[in-house]
């Protein structure tokens, strides 16, 4: 019993941790409004809501824009069809849930997953299930590589985020399959439709997708467990079915015509692994991710005496080698298409597959060490201990004290103290202004042309991009196809 309350206190503690870091966060979201790809991608549904107010219409705009976008620029036909959809086309006041619904599918999602494993496979406690979750989460948000194309420009994270949420429950999916857990008809069903989806979207979740499909297989196949291979394969079949829909289009040609050097496939895969190295080592390991280790292992602890001696652990070294081969993975398709490692909402979804990898990795070594050490005599949980007790204390008085440091010198280190900044200072609330005062001429424009100013405030998390001077400027034509103003004239 005062096992349990020990446990229910700390998860507890990080529950509200993970409530107290999003309000400012979601709180700041109700001065974000679209820019830039939001309204090229959402025109067609845009003016079907204000012509007809009808659902159907609009859904018919989005389906007009991924045929137009297919024949003319890029495959990803799933990413295509939800950018289309974004929250301003029935009213610029629904831009605010934006961070919402990105927040909200990554969160969702990684529960799902950690859920299926630490709770359904592994038979750990709700508390420790909690305690996992809640510090991957509270890490992904506040350590975002770029919060603001992570979670506050539609664009970008419906491209990225939703893509990458929906391949991690895929994964929940198709281990439930496996584990023969009930309803498999409409989890087979889901998980095609997911399936989908997933292929449908950006290359770099779509390869890793693929490469995940790929080693389930060969993993079944190894433990001679075939009968399971249709729970795969069949998910894979629809994967690949939108795949081949993807790459094949028209539009990717057109896209590629405008890049100038590119690698060739094998200089993109060596480069992918350097890169790999690069960010591990300067970007990915700092003080902040010691710190996620830290907080992780006496929770992955309680995992593994859960599981016992029913696992092995028996390739002490091929998880790490093949955990870094697939992140190295995920650097590959923008440097073949683009020639670069990748953008800030690219870095954003290779950095949540990696904190899962970090995860994975710290716990196959504390079972390797609990198999192999003989830990294993110990029953009692480790969270019970009065030197995890006191680890745990000064662990958190580290992270305050350190963080408080980071937070004085770049209050734009963490979301939530960027969104404090933002909402004391008063420029989310100027930067909302200008946005109004903008978005009401734009609405109540009877000229052929506009002139509109350049915005002056420009918040951390909400500002992403604006129109330029010229009124050729690609932005600016996009919100001329948006509110349906021939030319739009941004000035200083």
């Amino acid at each position: 019993m005062k096992q349990k309350m020990t446990e229910k206190r700390i998860a507890g503690f990080l529950v509200i941790v993970f409530i107290l870091a999003l309000i400012p966060v979601l709180w700041i979201g109700k001065y974000n409004y679209p820019c830039a790809d939001d309204f090229g991608f959402s025109s067609y549904s845009h003016i079907a809501w204000e012509e007809t107010k009808s659902i159907i219409q609009v859904v018919s705009g989005a389906l007009k824009t991924v045929k137009e976008r297919w024949f003319g620029w890029q495959g990803t036909f799933s990413s295509i069809f939800v950018m289309a959809l974004q929250p301003a086309v029935f009213g610029e006041a629904g831009y605010r849930l934006v961070p919402w619904i990105m927040i909200g599918a990554m969160s969702f999602s990684t529960l799902f997953l950690l859920y299926v494993i630490i709770r359904r496979v592994m038979g750990a406690r709700t508390t420790v299930y909690a305690g996992i979750s809640m510090i991957y989460l509270i890490f992904a948000l506040e350590c975002m590589v770029d919060k603001t194309q992570g979670f506050f420009w539609f664009n970008g994270a419906a491209h990225y985020i939703v893509p990458h949420s929906a391949a991690v429950i895929l994964i929940g999916l198709v281990i439930l399959l496996i584990k023969n857990v009930g309803h498999k008809i409409s989890k087979m069903v889901l998980a095609c439709l997911v399936s989908f989806f997933v292929g449908g979207g950006n290359y770099i979740t779509a390869l890793i997708t693929a490469i995940l499909f790929v080693d389930a297989v060969i993993a079944i196949i190894y433990a001679k467990k075939r009968k399971y291979v249709k729970f795969v394969i069949i998910p894979f079949l629809f994967f690949l079915a939108a795949f081949l829909i993807n790459v094949c289009a028209p539009g990717n040609a057109v896209r590629q015509g405008e890049v100038g050097y590119r690698p060739g496939v094998l200089k993109s895969i060596l480069l992918s692994f350097y890169y790999c190295v690069e960010y591990i080592t300067e970007t990915w390991f700092d003080w902040t991710y010691i710190i996620f280790i830290l907080a992780l292992m006496p929770f992955l602890w309680e995992v593994v005496k859960a599981v016992g001696k029913k696992f092995s652990y028996r390739f002490p070294l091929l998880v790490p080698v093949a955990s870094f081969c697939l992140l190295s993975a995920m650097f590959t398709p923008s440097l073949y298409a683009m020639g670069i490692a990748g953008g800030g909402r690219i870095f954003n979804i290779i950095f949540l597959d990696y904190l899962l990898l970090i995860i994975l990795n710290i716990y196959y070594l504390l079972g390797w060490i609990y198999r192999h050490c003989r830990l294993g005599e110990n029953k009692e949980s480790c969270m019970e201990s009065r030197d995890i007790k006191l680890y745990l204390l000064v662990l958190l008085c580290a992270t305050i004290f350190i963080g408080g440091l980071y937070s004085k010198v770049d209050p734009d280190y963490f979301t939530s103290t960027s969104a404090i900044k933002s909402l004391i200072t008063g420029e989310a609330a100027d930067y909302g202004a200008e946005t109004v005062e903008r978005t009401f001429r734009l609405q109540n424009n009877n000229q052929d042309s506009i002139k509109l100013k350049i915005f002056e405030t420009k918040p951390y998390l909400l500002y992403y991009s604006d129109i330029g001077a010229d009124a050729d400027d690609w932005k600016n034509n996009s919100m001329e196809r948006y509110y349906r103003i021939d030319e739009i004239w941004g000035v200083y």
